[in-house]
């Protein structure tokens, strides 16, 4: 079992009882929170109060169609990032690309086959997953680095700052204003060579400098260059 799966919420948008209860008994072994709507209208009813992860949504249904659920909903700036994955048994690349035109991520084509219900599904919420483990994981870097009297920022693979702490108002700047600058304009000429090649050694994913000796300088004397 994916533990970081467990309680994450899916709702399935199907008419056809026998395969809303396939799709149920496949991610039953998750530990998932499911719900059911056999049409739109129930659909629409649902999302607000159930505030699913993801929804499946079965193309053809009755009354308001797949599409035209997945229309309302991406219309709804509270709902507009709920990914959805169609239920469809139609084969007409027209359809598919309507579907993903609409905001779809995702099509599973009918007749159902167990393993391809299986990891689109789960490929979809670990993307979530990841993503918020993610945010609060720079929520948890930024809160403690805005209390550290130490200058603490972090750069993109471009080496431009992405994230400044409070700390550089010591040096006359605004922390929100050093977003998207080159690091290297901040930093006294005599050591911008020896950063440029230690930062050309880093992956993308490492460039948090915190165990270098850096001389930066002030928003004065950075106006005098």
């Amino acid at each position: 079992m994916d533990y970081d799966l467990v309680g994450m919420k899916v709702l399935i948008v199907e008419d056809m009882p026998d395969n809303a209860e396939l799709i149920h008994k496949i991610l039953k072994r998750l530990g998932l929170k499911i719900a059911l709507a056999a049409d739109g209208e129930e659909a629409l009813e649902k999302v607000p109060s159930f505030q699913p992860d993801v929804i499946l949504l079965d193309v053809g249904l009755p009354g308001i169609n797949g599409f035209e659920v997945c229309q309302r909903l991406k219309q709804d700036p509270v709902n507009k990032d709920i990914p959805i994955i169609f239920l469809t048994g139609f084969s007409d690349s027209s359809d598919t690309s309507k579907g993903f035109q609409l905001g779809g991520v995702d099509y599973i084509t009918k007749p159902f086959r167990r393993d391809e219900v299986f990891i689109r599904i789960t490929n979809q919420l670990r993307l979530i997953s990841d993503h918020r483990k993610a945010l609060i994981k720079d929520f948890s870097f930024k809160t403690i680095s805005n209390q550290i009297p130490d200058l603490i920022f972090q750069l993109d693979p471009d080496q431009k700052i992405t994230f400044a702490n409070p700390a550089f108002a010591t040096l006359g700047y605004a922390p929100e204003d050093l977003e998207s600058q080159p690091v290297e304009g901040l930093v006294a000429e005599e050591d911008k060579a020896d950063l440029i090649s230690k930062l050309s050694n880093r992956k993308a994913e490492s460039l948090v400098i915190q165990d270098m000796k850096i001389r930066f300088i002030s928003q004065k004397d950075a106006s005098l260059i």
